[in-house]
């Protein structure tokens, strides 16, 4: 072999050599940047929900992303580092990277978001609700809108977090059927609720929620449409005589988001250890608001509270006079006016295509 020839092997052979060297120089340098996030956790609820604590110090959510990026993503959790309004827009203009928004605190400002306060989506049992809601945040149409829709905050949707339905009527008399909320003073939060109480001939009245035991002690109002869970954890129970399902308010859920710029300037190894763990967080909260509402079952029944619920006919009728609360949502003033059908029609063929699987 010539010496020039073997020169050129050499060159070549130490040329392959330094792009081989460079390159896992290159990856150990850009494994070792570690991405130090700012979590505003609205933490509202205290420890009374196991559900909240994903988001806690040393939860969950924080484990998890440090576990998965091996340490390169680092979150910093400041409890009400904002109030619970302002969370959505905080996030949106990068006062912190990601944030757990409460929809229905914000439904009369964004209201494409608020789909499940709309009766007859999901199913008004809580349990079988919370899967048929799940499946619609699983589905990949409904993610398309929220991806192009909360792109023009600059925010990413990261996962929902389930709490149990506010569709539990608590009552100082007994409601067995439609006609017994005819003229009752029934507190509700929110436009979307108030517009089916209406529909279902009751009085809706605005009083807030630490007040709301010694109101109805007091007469002041009749009744209370809120969950089972959170109904109970403020007395509730002591003043009430029966808690009757409906097919108002079948969701109560946040939305977790982050920055969009945020989540773009992560590497796309890190973007996927972001979004897998979101998957993981969902499905697990799900889980664990599921297991709290048969527990929450047991304690309610302990307390003396009659659990009631409208019959399937009365359901149907109910649903059916309810419609006005999906007219209000379609025709409610805010962005994405047009987008909110078709967002509509994936959450309700998300349910659909849900109870064609189990057969319910």
């Amino acid at each position: 072999m010539k010496k020039k020839d073997l020169f050129c092997i050499l060159a070549l052979m130490v040329g392959a050599l330094f792009v081989v060297l460079s390159a896992p120089v290159d990856g150990l340098c850009q494994d070792k940047k570690v991405y130090k996030l700012k979590f505003a956790w609205n933490d509202i609820w205290g420890p009374k929900f196991r559900a909240s604590q994903i988001y806690r110090p040393g939860g969950e959510m924080q484990r998890m992303l440090y576990e998965r990026s091996n340490g390169r993503i680092q979150l910093e959790i400041i409890s009400r580092m904002f109030p619970t309004g302002d969370l959505f827009v905080s996030v949106a203009k990068g006062k912190a990277d990601m944030a757990d928004v409460a929809m229905p605190w914000l439904s009369g400002t964004y209201p494409i978001w608020s789909w499940g306060e709309i009766p007859g989506i999901v199913s008004e049992d809580p349990v079988q609700g919370l899967a048929e809601e799940l499946a619609i945040y699983q589905d990949s149409k409904v993610m398309e809108i929220y991806d192009e829709t909360m792109k023009k905050y600059n925010l990413k949707f990261w996962f929902v977090t389930q709490w149990d339905a506010a569709n539990g009527i608590w009552s100082k008399k007994e409601v067995a059927k439609l006609d017994d909320l005819k003229g009752m003073k029934i507190r509700v939060g929110g436009y979307l609720p108030t517009q089916g109480i209406k529909a279902l001939g009751a009085s809706p009245v605005t009083i807030a929620g630490s007040e709301l035991a010694p109101a109805m002690m007091a007469g002041t109002i009749d009744a209370v449409l809120t969950s089972l869970g959170y109904g109970y954890s403020i007395g509730l129970a002591k003043v009430s005589k029966t808690f009757t399902l409906t097919p108002l308010s079948p969701t109560w859920s946040a939305v977790t988001v982050m920055n969009l710029k945020t989540f773009n300037a992560l590497p796309p190894d890190l973007q996927k250890v972001v979004l897998d763990v979101g998957r993981e967080l969902q499905q697990m909260v799900s889980l664990s608001t599921t297991a709290e509402y048969m527990m929450s079952l047991d304690t309610v029944d302990l307390s003396g509270v009659k659990r009631t619920r409208l019959s399937k006919e009365e359901m149907d009728i109910a649903v059916k006079e309810c419609q006005v609360v999906e007219e209000a949502w379609l025709n409610m003033d805010g962005p994405w006016k047009a987008k909110r059908p078709e967002l509509l029609s994936a959450a309700k063929a998300a349910v659909a295509k849900y109870r064609g699987f189990t057969g319910q």
